[in-house]
């Protein structure tokens, strides 16, 4: 079974051993090519046993490590572009006792291809010896949080914001990014002690403390972070949270191309004209980016790229250009123009071992044209479904969206039952 998911290595913190983390280092020091590696890390308890280990068997190898602390994951991408390998010790939006390791080059996170060949350095244990390599602390909150401001600019202080930042990376640099910026800026989950106040992944149901007192408050905007900082997702002045396909579909309204995944809304296309299609997931997207010389890419699990800031998913520049556009009256402006259409998701069980022949069953017997870039996309008369194997759960997913409830429905149905005929 391989080490890497869909988003790094991500673990119970128990599975995280000294041996394991200290050849996870010397695996990464022998592939890498570069000056030195940036490693950071979120708030998590175990993360500083996790990254001591990990920064010994880097060190082992020769190559020099950079220790950039507590900081977002946008943030260790400002530091991975200047040194050419980031690692950042993280779990994301997992539960308090995961973690796990996130890597990236100048270009964003490693894609499969390179992740497989590190993961082959590791179980092989051709592990690199020299001289050992030298460490040093750096600072980087500072050059992200100019970075932004000097691709966002100012914004007045009657527009008042809440951040959420959920007792995660985030609070290293957002709040005080926006007070910079001139918002009036109230912050709630600052602290940074590894004790998570709700669920990390950014939904509703996580949120509805924030969402209560943005409306008991005075707020024209309120955000919330996931561990990491490298998501954001908006709740509006009545302390309703924006669905993600409508927060995407804002954030794009303006710009000249953009980039997102098949799992994405046909709302995105009714205010965008040049619209990029791709695979679901960061690295796809950041890859389109710069293939297609993109304004703006991103994919409605709330992962935004904003490349004139840089290449990877940067929740931090998320809530700055926002707020920004909240400033100008376009925030509001916009998303009252985007479309709602309402849009199913569900999953049928299948073994993990099965997914893959289902997935031929399926196209082969389709009497439909498709779209198999990423799983398989039909499009119809007023609405589109996605079948995609999950790459976690012995689950196939089927995401349905229609113009109305009825159409949604039969297309529900309609997925269901293709992908029940093609089960083994």
């Amino acid at each position: 079974m391989s080490l890497f998911g869909t988003s790094g290595i991500r673990m119970t913190e128990d599975r995280l051993t000294e041996k394991f983390n200290l050849e996870l280092g010397k695996a990464l020091g022998s592939y890498a090519d570069c000056e030195a590696c940036a490693v950071g890390r979120d708030t998590r308890a175990s993360g500083p046993r996790i990254q001591e280990a990990f920064v010994s068997g880097v060190l082992s190898t020769g190559v020099n490590v950079v220790k950039a602390g507590i900081v977002s994951t946008p943030t260790l991408g400002v530091a991975t572009a200047e040194y050419g390998s980031g690692v950042m010790v993280t779990a994301s939006h997992n539960p308090p006792e995961y973690n796990g390791f996130k890597f990236f080059s100048p270009q964003g996170a490693l894609d499969s291809d390179s992740e497989y060949q590190l993961e082959g350095v590791y179980r092989e244990k051709k592990f690199v010896s020299r001289q050992e390599g030298i460490y040093w602390e750096q600072d980087f909150i500072e050059r992200h949080a100019e970075l932004i401001i000097s691709k966002t600019g100012y914004v007045g202080d009657s527009v008042r914001v809440l951040v959420d930042c959920a007792g995660g990376a985030g609070s290293t640099i957002t709040p005080q990014l926006l007070e910079r910026m001139g918002a009036s800026v109230s912050a709630i989950n600052t602290s940074q002690d590894g004790v998570f106040p709700h669920p990390l992944e950014p939904s509703a149901e996580n949120l509805e403390e924030t969402c209560r007192i943005v409306r008991e408050g005075d707020f024209d905007i309120a955000f919330a972070h996931d561990g990491d900082a490298d998501r954001a997702c908006a709740i509006d002045s009545d302390g309703k949270l924006i669905e993600w396909d409508s927060f995407l579909s804002v954030l794009a309204f303006d710009k000249k191309r953009v980039v997102t995944t098949v799992d994405a809304s046909m709302r995105l296309n009714e205010v965008c004209k040049n619209v990029v299609i791709t695979a679901v997931g960061d690295v796809a997207v950041a890859q389109a980016v710069r293939q297609y010389d993109a304004d703006f890419g991103g994919e409605p699990s709330g992962t935004f790229i904003f490349p004139d800031v840089h290449i990877f998913p940067d929740g931090v520049a998320t809530i700055a250009k926002a707020t920004k556009m909240v400033s100008d009256g376009l925030f509001y402006s916009f998303l009252h123009e985007i479309p709602s259409y309402p849009m199913q998701r569900v999953k049928v069980p299948c073994r993990d071992e099965a997914k893959k022949q289902a997935m031929i069953s399926l196209k082969k017997n389709l009497d439909r044209e498709y779209f198999d870039l990423d799983g398989v996309r039909v499009e119809l008369d007023e609405g589109w479904i996605l079948i995609r194997p999950s790459g976690t759960e012995p689950f196939i997913r089927i995401t349905c969206e229609a113009k109305d409830e009825k159409k949604l429905s039969n297309y529900v149905q309609l997925g269901t039952k293709w992908v029940k005929s093609a089960l083994p």
